[in-house]
């Protein structure tokens, strides 16, 4: 199986190809030329390296091309192994293509319409609440002044106003059509104590969907709420921390659900209680319920369950 190596940058592709790398146009018709120039039964290895991929990812599906996306911190890793010394768009091209041989990466399946648009508008939405928190802040540090001026207080009530109904009517239709398309495992999220609802969008949004991951381990490794050790010999051993490699924003979320879980969540709260009784600081607990609160999660929408309060006392009995 031959490996095609793909740079992306926001004008321009350089594919490796076998004459050698060749800089294309980051148009329909570059990526008709590319595909043209592929030869039989390669996979092409692209990086998760943000927006400007993604219209060559599409044209690639849709022509029925196999592609693997790659993480970029695995391929620069993997450069360094090699001791490369340089870096360039030609270079990075080929970087790819040797590491699709050496590690062949899966194939990359493309998520439905309905959770790519979805994601989107999740997108959005916490862009603008980032927007209300700065302009509430920014409304509260004139306030301070001793004369603020009334045309700045005027202009953001304006605008503060403006951006809730907006706030509203995107986080109003983002509900809807998660339970529109995902209804039932949504009701099921919504049912476990500590998880509100936009943990629940979170969960069903986040990454390729939490229907997608195998295991709940695959689930709590997306979201960074794994456990890293760090060991050599017997003088080497550090305190193990969280790995943190995965959807920061889920798992902060997570976190925050924790808060609630540790209280209102029988499972979580008796986990939470007994790692403070072994000696753990509260941070460390709260994050341990944050796991258990996605493998919950994870668990309802794998075995399609409703949330069940004394589930964990049957696994003790």
């Amino acid at each position: 199986m031959e490996y095609v190596g793909i740079d992306i940058s926001q004008h321009y592709v350089d594919a490796d190809l076998p004459g050698g790398v060749q800089r294309l146009a980051q148009t329909p018709a570059g990526y008709a030329a590319l595909l043209a120039a592929l030869p039989a039964g390669a996979v092409c290895v692209l990086e998760a390296t943000g927006p400007y991929g993604l219209r060559l990812l599409a044209a690639l599906h849709q022509a029925g091309q196999a592609v693997c996306v790659v993480n970029p911190l695995s391929v620069r890793r993997f450069a360094q192994s090699q001791l490369r010394r340089s870096k360039t768009d030609r270079t990075d091209a080929q970087l790819l293509s040797q590491f699709g041989a050496a590690f062949t990466p899966p194939l990359h399946q493309p998520p439905a319409l309905w959770l790519s648009q979805l994601q989107q508008r999740q997108a959005l939405l916490d862009l603008l609440l980032g927007q209300r928190t700065a302009l509430r802040n920014h409304r509260h540090a004139l306030r301070q002044s001793p004369h603020p001026d009334p045309v700045s207080e005027n202009a953001l009530d304006q605008e503060l106003e403006r951006l809730e109904e907006r706030l509203a009517d995107l986080q109003k239709s983002l509900e809807d059509e998660a339970q529109r398309q995902c209804g039932a495992d949504y009701e099921r999220l919504r049912g476990i104590p500590g998880v509100g609802p936009r943990i629940a969008l979170a969960l069903l949004l986040g990454g390729p969907g939490l229907q997608a991951f195998t295991g709940w381990r695959q689930a709590v490794a997306y979201a960074g709420l794994c456990p890293r050790h760090y060991a050599s010999g017997t003088s080497v051993r550090s305190r193990s921390r969280l790995s943190k490699l995965g959807d920061g924003r889920l798992r902060r979320l997570l976190y925050v659900g924790a808060w609630s879980a540790c209280r209102t969540n029988p499972a979580c709260q008796a986990l939470y209680e007994r790692l403070l009784a072994a000696g753990k600081a509260k941070p460390q607990a709260l994050c341990a319920v944050a796991a258990r609160l996605l493998r919950q999660a994870w668990a309802l929408v794998f075995h399609q369950r409703q949330f069940d309060p004394a589930f964990h006392l049957n696994l003790v009995s």
